[in-house]
């Protein structure tokens, strides 16, 4: 049987196929590009995503023999895509690392304690979170936000256009609203009361792993699909990778290496939401496993960092790589010296992660000299951002969530010289799973479990999840990386002042 599992990313749509053993059947992307207004301002048409959808999953029936009986679908958190009663988007997506709803904290403070929200809601206060972007709409659109009919995320929009019935979302993503009471399990009375949103406008709830309907006529003829295909609710990219890379231990984490970067782990059937985590901007929210909470430490840069330097300064790689079919990222990666770099990238291109949770934060490329080369700040920005999610585990360490083996998934993962910068920094194992499209893999686990095919999580686990290889720490390179890794910590916070006055220039010329 074929399980199918559809991941929606910030910056592109992969369709994948599945055996029920993980075997991938086939597999397809489409990429899809940002509009940037203005700084800070990330957005996407929302048509763009769907058409790549349906490209995507008309790619996967063309390539497998096999009828897909079940496809489960996964996207990015926070993205915004308000939608008429006749599914038409009315705006553009606002997506999850645009900055503009920032000021809407302010908002919430002045309406309540940030620990009394976060005890309901699992979310520390930030502007990236769904309500503020419809605060925004309401503010700045409001003849957009009096049209809405639904606010939808990315999952529940794909589940509404792929079936045609009402829109569903699963306990995961709508958490990333910041309107979901994740104990309760149900949108939050008091936060939809505090936003002026009333919960009709919202999609309806879900857990993971559940039949939301079967495939359209329309969708089913454009794609080539099976009228009969069910479809199902997934989850949130991130726990849904947390599954498809078979964490389910204490000390087991999954690290995502994509356009931003994730260290995600699964604390069990009792949430943790402690006064710390809030204050260290950690939050805490269903899993797709039923009766378990997962919290995630990340990047909001992450490899689009890499992606921004390869489009800039990649020009002779790019090259090359037209010539030849070489990766234009291999050959940059090629140029890097053996030793740690001296010079050191602030990844906050989008704002800062965890634990700051910083919208005001920049980028920066600081230790620059005449001697400084291309392959040095290739290096710098895979160092950095390792030094970056360091941090975190570090905070995690306190709070008694050790960790002591990750494993590695996303587009960053493919690189061997990636990851073992990783491990050396980290002095963590890294394992690498046999299938690389993890996400993709646990969504489509989920698609088992809503068919029937798999009784829980363990099982589906068992069935479809294994590894190829794993990548040991290099304990002699950790006296070379710990001053390093001090210098790093001081960037911020040196940098803080300077970043906070060049957003607000850049926001006082808008």
């Amino acid at each position: 049987m074929a399980l199918a599992g559809l991941d929606v990313g910030t910056s592109g749509c992969k369709g994948v196929v599945f055996r029920e053993d993980g075997t991938i059947l086939a597999q397809s992307y489409r990429e899809y590009p940002f509009i940037t207004p203005q700084p800070g301002w990330l957005e996407i048409n929302p048509e763009n995503i769907w058409q790549s959808v349906l490209d995507s999953l008309q790619e996967v029936v063309e390539k497998t023999r096999d009828t897909i009986e079940v496809i489960a679908i996964t996207s990015h958190g926070e993205t915004l895509i308000p939608i008429d009663k006749t599914g038409k988007a009315l705006y553009h997506a606002l997506a999850n690392f645009d900055t503009r709803a920032h000021t809407y904290i302010n908002y919430w403070l002045e309406r309540g304690d940030p620990y009394s929200y976060f005890q309901i809601t699992g979310m520390p206060l930030h502007g990236m979170y769904t309500v503020n972007k419809i605060l925004w709409l309401k503010d700045h659109c409001p003849e957009v936000f009096e049209k809405t009919w639904k606010f939808c995320c990315v999952e529940d929009f794909i589940i509404y256009r792929l079936t045609g019935n009402e829109p569903i979302i699963d306990y995961s993503l709508a958490a990333r609203t910041m309107l979901f009471d994740v104990v309760e399990k149900q949108w939050s009375e008091k936060m939809c009361r505090l936003a002026d949103v009333d919960p009709k406008n919202l999609s309806q709830v879900s857990p993971s792993g559940r039949i939301a309907g079967t495939v359209s006529p329309s969708v089913a003829r454009r794609t080539g699909l099976s009228s009969s295909l069910l479809v199902a609710t997934g989850g949130h990219d991130q726990p849904c990778g947390v599954l498809g890379c078979g964490v389910k231990n204490p000390g087991e984490a999954m690290y995502g290496i994509g356009t931003s970067e994730c260290v995600a782990l699964n604390l069990g059937n009792k949430p943790f939401l402690s006064r710390d985590m809030m204050e260290n901007r950690f939050c805490c929210y269903p899993h797709v496993e039923e009766n378990s909470f997962i919290t995630l430490a990340y990047i909001a840069s992450g490899a689009a960092v890499l992606r921004w330097f390869r489009d800039e300064f990649g020009y002779e790689e790019s090259e090359k790589s037209a010539k030849t079919g070489e990766s234009t990222y291999d050959l940059l990666l090629k140029r890097m010296p053996d030793k740690p770099a001296s010079v050191f990238v602030l990844p906050h291109f989008s704002g800062s992660g965890t634990p700051y949770l910083d919208e005001k934060s920049r980028g920066a490329l600081v230790g620059l000299t005449l001697a400084t080369s291309k392959g040095e700040v290739v290096r710098a920005i895979l160092e950095s951002l390792t030094y970056e999610m360091k941090m975190n585990l570090d905070l995690y360490e306190q709070f008694g969530l050790p960790i002591n083996s990750l494993r590695a998934i996303g587009g960053g993962s493919r690189s061997r010289a990636w990851l073992q910068i990783k491990a050396d920094i980290l002095q963590k194992r890294l394992l690498i799973p046999v299938t690389g499209e993890a996400v993709a893999l646990g969504t489509a686990m989920l698609a088992g479990m809503a068919k029937g095919i798999f009784h829980n999580v363990d099982e589906a686990i068992d069935a479809m999840v294994s590894f190829e290889d794993t990548i040991y720490p290099n304990p002699d390179i950790q006296t070379h990386y710990q001053p390093r890794y001090h210098i790093y910590q001081k960037i911020y916070n040196g940098l803080k002042e300077v970043n906070d006055s060049i957003s607000n220039l850049t926001r006082d010329e808008l």
